[in-house]
């Protein structure tokens, strides 16, 4: 605000708060606008009627103020400002010159008052206050007089305002202090000073007061004044959070943002700067101290140094592809520019420090080359110098060593020499020989050299192995040389000692490779021999030399960077990171132990923040760790349901605790006089198990004590500070449960939807509870619980009484809460930021805000002596926390002292459960996991308080906004909207006892995607309508249901040999998370359910031998997994970069499947078994290259891949958003031809051999193509494609099946409508036709 202050403007059209909040769409005008003034009176009130561009809609004789306010800002004070027009009777003095006011300029009036008011102080005499000399022999600070403000006089209200200020006079010196006229009158508030050279006038203010600052245009102007007062500060009833700040970050664990080139030294070699997601860090590889840059939005995709390390650039990914340069040493943000659309991969200085480079994508999906002028950076300026966008790819880049103005871009396939010239960027391609191309370039760098007139040589790297020298005079290739792993082997022309290089960077002295087998090798300059040779289990994706060339860092793809001494020949880790979302953490005395979506579980120093241990399980995903109380052992939970206890020191996993059936969503050690383990899983059953010595005794099982939903996960459990006593959210998502953790008896219950506002009256959305906590201080034993209606609820531990609340916490949800180690704050987490407040949730109290984070922040920690907070999300943050000087020890018997019950403390709905219910003990083997679970029951009461009925009932309009944005494409399953929900009471009757049996269903479900099953050979047809799977006979119309869904099914899918149906369905209402049953189709019986996917099933597919089933969700958690059909055990579960539309088995081999999706993106997969342990099976992939004419559009906006086919055991057909069919060679992965097809999406594609049918909008296509099955992709004609036959259908087609020679099949619409096609007879007959919408009204006849 400081820049635009300064300057004056005609009007505003928009204002920019910070680099997230811009306020847009301001109008300014010198008139009075009021929603209550008539046309035609304007010239007798002064008041105007708003004109078209604020017209605000209304319904028919509805009153305006009864739907919007009208808000005058400031409010009335009265402070009115210096240049108020007043009505005022002058004090005759002998310095005062009175002038009359002439035509002032008009401003909207401060308050909002009558119009007759304000009318009627336009007609009287209105005066401008004249200026006196000045005397300035005094400073400014020295002249304050604060009791002048109580003579300041009440103006009255609707008074018009100028921008004209006092007139001043330029004495001799620089800087003239003015003062108001009047010595003791209204003006004497404000001191003025005046700047000769740039006619400036500043008005100083004390903090709190408001400080306007006006620019005199006219260099004639004086003022005469000789006396000057300060402001005193305005009092305000909100004070802040104290200390401040309260927290300081010190260190991060992680590392990586978006792209290849992460990490660069400094020009000394003492530290290295790296992205860790949104935050920039700067390392001392010698001491390990940290500095951050904290400023962008999104990932970091690239950062450099200049030559002398005194600018830092970095870019971000995204929308918004900022690019910051930053004062290295200062740590502050010189500039922001944002030239490019998207996709900034690479930036560069150049050797002079003059000039930056970058490399981007524009808004048409070109790479785009910029180069900026940095003259001007310290003013906060970057202009461009040149420009110049490209259709060749470019994955590497480098500038010229010794000329600013020269640099080089390398691709896939190509090489690119650039030099900016007269404000251009002028390009020149290097012709390269058909094996180089075919082989892949990788890298780009320059090395100085003698050799040639420029003074330096280009070297290129090619996956297969060769380097490529070029004369960047000439632009010619000089030489090719094939580097291979064993020097004997120089002469030798065996590929196997190829080395496939992925990344190179050159010294003055040496060569440093890395290459896919995991080697970073050191070469002599001429390449002849192997100096160093360095070998890595991970694949390397950097190699970066220091200015001197005697150390060299390396990064992996596991997130590490290591740093390589050439002159030593020592190797040391400088950090080690997770690749993945950190899930949750936990913390002992000075252990820290996280678990992350990469598979990994990891033992931390937390004082040195350095990796100790590593465990992983194959094939398993941790998501919950707690330490016991000795932090020798540690417990963790799988996304299996598997909960394995290890031990640090030995570093090794002891026992296997009992199975649960779902995800483990919440998992904690409880401290008592006798340890015990508590974990639940997302089917809500806690489990609790006694801890002796290195044995595990399970106790107890408790069915449906916790709510089913996975976003409680990582903290469904939470225990006590003396471990006594455990809290959840459940049964349901309305009421929080504490229970004992010596048998899991409950103590209390507390029903958040009943709970209003400080005002007595209901709170206006029915809440639910998301995150709680225990608050234990000195003198009070209390409840946290944040709710979904962004409140803060703080309730007594024991009587449930409700002692304090706090609206709006976080916009968003809130994902975790937590009360420092002295009860005196409380932290949540919400919104990718921390938030820290007042436990007293006072409303006066600002909080304090911590960002850093750039996603959700999953789990929140404090050390054991409370002066350090430990936060994990996409990377595991080490704050610093001020400890409270008060801070006194709790006794940790004494946490659920009974105070005296309140007489209100019976409003809330709050059930005392304290049953002494004896629980006998089960003793069972720790390895065992047949142990049957000992339900509660006996003298449990019931709650079923009145509003738990209406939260059934309302249960659907409590959901917020989704996380993720929705896919445009059709082809995307996008649930349906529920407008009724199950009863709150079910009765199932037994068999053969039913009074009421389903006879048959009119209607077929367009809503969900390929739900629809005909096997022409058995003549096996069924379809979906709701939540039931209709299997209909097609010769009589009989009907048989399967029904065992909750909600709408989206997909199903049928083994080859039409033994198993899988029908999935959705995760909302009834069901915690998605269902998959399994049918029996002899019995029509469902064999088991499956439930790992969070939200929708969106493909369901079968292998070739039926052996593997594939299931992928939808785009709010694309999960893949693949399920083994023996047991229907989980084999391998990974999850997709992308949506996933569409997800099919290779027919032609058992183990190849291929996604397509969102943004043009396609993964060919393919699943490697070990026939010796099925449970090691492997997961590859690859993701090809998409050519630009069928990614993009005519608009030039990406499309998105909807549907694919395999045609044969060589060819796969893909078809788009946009209307276009490609064909792919599956054996290269390279796309050879594509046509337009259609108007609209491809929803539906099946074909064999030489024939092919898509459906789209309205349309069904039969396609003539012969000769597809024998294109490669070095065919040099392309064979003819034609259409043999088209229908029109209603609607978009979302199923297909069709017989092997594609003559009869069955096609569904999203109108509801199922149909009969027959391509021999050019006939479609409707079979089955159903409403699209809710049925509000049936009517029975005995005709119809």
């Amino acid at each position: 605000m400081a820049v635009y202050m300064r300057r004056s403007f005609s009007h505003v059209k928009c204002i920019r708060l910070c680099a997230c909040l811009k306020v847009k769409n301001i109008l300014t005008s010198d008139m009075y606008f009021s929603p209550d003034a008539t046309v035609g009176r304007e010239s007798e009130s002064g008041i105007h009627p708003f004109p078209r561009q604020l017209k605000f809609p209304l319904r028919p004789g509805e009153p305006w103020h009864d739907r919007y306010s009208f808000v005058m800002f400031p409010q009335s004070s009265s402070k009115t400002p210096y240049d108020t027009i007043r009505q005022i009777t002058p004090r005759p003095t002998s310095s005062m010159t009175q002038k009359p006011a002439q035509k002032p300029a008009m401003r909207p009036a401060r308050q909002a008052a009558d119009h007759e008011d304000f009318a009627s102080g336009m007609d009287n005499t209105l005066q401008r206050v004249a200026g006196r000399n000045v005397d300035v022999s005094r400073a400014t600070a020295s002249m304050a007089d604060i009791s002048a403000l109580t003579n300041i006089q009440k103006m009255p209200s609707k008074i018009r305002i100028t921008a004209d200020l006092p007139e001043i006079n330029y004495a001799d010196d620089d800087f003239q202090t003015a003062e108001a006229p009047y010595g003791t009158g209204q003006f004497d508030h404000y001191s003025i000073v005046a700047d000769k050279n740039k006619k400036d006038v500043h008005i100083f203010a004390q903090p709190g007061e408001e400080v306007i600052v006006h620019r005199n245009s006219t260099s004639e102007a004086k003022m005469k004044a000789n006396k000057s007062v300060t402001l005193p500060a305005k009092r305000s009833t909100s004070k802040t959070l104290q200390p401040d700040p309260i927290m300081k970050l010190q260190r991060v664990i992680g590392f990586g943002g978006v792209g290849k080139g992460q990490a660069c030294w400094t020009t000394d070699g003492k530290s290295v700067v790296y992205p860790s997601h949104t935050l920039i860090v700067s390392i001392n590889v010698d001491t390990k101290r940290q500095r951050f840059f904290a400023g962008h939005t999104e990932k970091v995709s690239a950062v450099c140094l200049n030559a002398s390390s005194s600018l830092l650039a970095s870019g971000q990914t995204g929308a918004q592809s900022l690019v910051r340069v930053w004062g290295y040493k200062e740590g502050n943000c010189l500039a922001i520019v944002k030239t490019h659309d998207h996709g900034l991969c690479m930036l560069e200085f150049s050797v002079c420090g003059r000039s930056l480079c970058g490399i981007g994508k524009d808004a048409k999906g070109q790479n785009m080359i910029v180069v900026w002028n940095l003259t001007e950076v310290e003013r906060g300026m970057l202009t461009v110098t040149a420009k110049a966008h490209t259709d060749v790819d470019v994955i590497a880049a480098a500038l010229d060593p010794v000329d600013s103005a020269r640099l080089v871009t390398c691709g896939h396939d190509n090489v690119q020499l650039w030099r900016v010239r007269d404000g251009s960027l002028r390009c020149c391609s290097v012709s390269l020989r058909g094996g180089q191309k075919r082989a892949g370039i990788s890298d780009v760098c320059y090395k100085t050299t003698k050799e040639t007139a420029a003074g330096v040589t280009i070297y290129v790297s090619c996956l297969s192995g060769e380097v490529v020298r070029i004369d960047p005079d000439l632009a010619a290739v000089t030489s090719v040389q094939s580097l291979r792993s064993d020097p004997s082997l120089v002469e030798s022309r065996r590929p196997s000692s190829c080395i496939s290089i992925t990344a190179m960077a050159a010294s003055a002295s040496l060569f440093a490779t890395t290459s896919t087998d995991g080697f970073l090798r050191f070469w002599m300059p001429d390449f002849s021999r192997v100096l160093i040779e360095v070998e890595h289990e991970e694949p390397l994706l950097q190699v970066v030399f220091t200015q001197d060339g005697h150390r060299a860092l390396v990064s992996t793809a596991v997130g590490s960077l290591a740093i390589v001494d050439v002159a030593t020949d020592s190797y040391r880790t400088l950090l080690r990171a997770h690749t993945d979302e950190v899930l949750d953490m936990a913390v002992s005395e000075d252990l820290l132990g996280t678990v992350s979506a990469d598979g990994t579980i990891r033992i931390w120093s937390l004082e040195t923040s350095q990796q100790l241990y590593d465990f992983s399980i194959s094939g398993e995903v941790p998501c919950n760790i707690s330490f016991r109380s000795s932090s020798s052992e540690f417990a963790c939970g799988f996304l299996s349901g598997r909960v394995t206890v290890f031990s640090v020191p030995q570093a090794k996993a002891l026992t296997e605790l009992k199975q649960l059936r779902g995800q483990i969503t919440g998992l904690a050690y409880c401290a008592g006089h006798e340890g015990t383990l508590c974990y639940c899983d997302q089917f809500g059953t806690i489990t609790l198990y006694r801890t002796s010595g290195t044995g595990y005794r399970l106790i107890r099982g408790l069915p449906n004590a916790v709510y089913r939903h996975l976003e409680l996960a990582p903290n469904a459990l939470v225990v006590s500070r003396n471990g006594s006593h455990i809290a959840c959210v459940g049964p349901s998502e309305y009421v929080v449960t504490v229970m004992d953790t010596a048998a899991l008896n409950e103590v209390l219950r507390i029903d958040v939807s009943s709970v209003k506002l400080p005002s007595g009256a209901p709170y206006p959305a029915l809440d639910t509870a998301q995150q709680v906590a225990f608050l234990t201080s000195a003198s009070s034993h209390e409840l946290l619980v944040a709710t979904s209606g962004s409140r803060l609820l703080r309730f007594d531990a024991w009587s449930g009484k409700l002692l304090a609340q706090l609206q709006p916490v976080h916009t968003g949800a809130c994902t975790a809460v937590i009360a420092s180690v002295d009860g005196r704050y409380v932290l949540t987490a919400g919104d990718n930021c921390i938030k820290v407040w007042d436990s007293s949730l006072r409303t006066n109290v600002i909080p304090q805000m911590f960002i850093g984070h750039s996603s959700r922040i999953n789990s929140l920690c404090f050390t054991a002596d409370g002066a350090s907070l430990v936060s994990a999300g996409d990377s595991v943050f080490y704050w610093s926390f001020v400890r409270s000087r008060e801070q006194k020890s709790l006794d940790s018997n004494d946490v659920y002292r009974k105070p005296e019950l309140q007489s209100n403390a019976a409003s809330l709905s709050v059930h005392h459960l304290i049953d002494d219910i004896p629980c006998r003990d089960i003793s069972t083997s720790l390895n065992t996991r047949t142990a049957e679970l000992i339900t509660r029951q006996g003298n449990q009461r019931p709650v079923t308080p009145q509003n738990f009925r209406q939260a059934f009932e309302q249960k659907e309009e409590k959901e917020e906004g989704k996380q993720f944005s929705v896919p445009k494409a059709k082809k995307h399953f996008k649930k349906a909207m529920k407008q009724s929900s199950l009863a709150q009471r079910r009765y199932t009757a037994l068999a053969g006892q039913a009074g009421l049996k389903l006879n048959s269903v009119i209607g077929f479900n367009g809503n969900s995607r390929n739900n629809v099953v005909w096997h022409p050979e058995t003549g096996l047809f069924i379809y979906t309508s709701g939540c039931v799977a209709i299997v209909e006979d097609l010769k009589d119309g009989t009907q048989r249901h399967l029904m065992g869904h909750v909600e709408e099914i989206s997909t199903m899918a049928l083994q080859h040999d039409c033994q198993v149906l899988v029908s999935a369905s959705g995760s909302s209402g009834a069901a915690a998370c998605s269902q998959m049953c399994i049918w029996d189709m002899q019995s029509l019986a469902c064999r088991t359910v499956l439930s790992q996917h969070r939200t929708d099933v969106q493909s369901l597919d079968f292998c070739l031998d039926d052996r593997f089933l594939l299931s992928v969700g939808n785009y709010q958690d694309p999960k893949i997994i693949i399920w083994s059909t023996y047991d229907w055990t989980v084999t391998m579960t990974t999850h997709a970069s992308y949506p996933v539309h569409t997800a099919l088995w290779n027919p032609f081999r058992s183990c190849e499947f291929m996604t397509v999706g969102e943004q043009g993106r396609m993964t060919f997969w393919l699943l490697e078994e070990n026939h010796s342990n099925r449970t090691l099976a492997q997961l590859s992939m690859h993701e090809p290259d998409v050519p630009d004419e069928l990614l993009y559009n005519k608009l030039g906006n990406v499309v998105h891949f909807t549907s694919a086919c395999y045609i044969s055991d060589k060819h796969l057909c893909l078809g788009t958003s946009s209307g276009r069919l490609a064909l792919w060679d599956t054996t290269t992965n390279i796309c050879i031809m594509h046509w337009i097809a259609d108007e609209s999406e491809i929803g539906v594609i099946t074909g064999r051999s030489e024939r092919l049918v898509t459906g789209s909008q309205n349309r069904l296509c039969l396609w003539d193509a012969a000769g597809l099955t024998q294109l490669s992709d070095s065919s040099q004609t392309l064979p003819k494609v034609a259409v043999s036959g088209d229908m029109e259908l209603e609607g978009y087609v979302t199923t297909a099946n069709f017989d092997s020679a594609l003559v009869m099949g069955i096609v569904g619409t999203d109108t509801g409508t199922l149909w009969y096609i027959n391509w021999s007879e050019n006939v479609h007959i409707r079979l089955v036709s159903s409403h699209r919408d809710k049925v509000s009204i049936t009517i029975y006849s005995e005709i119809f």
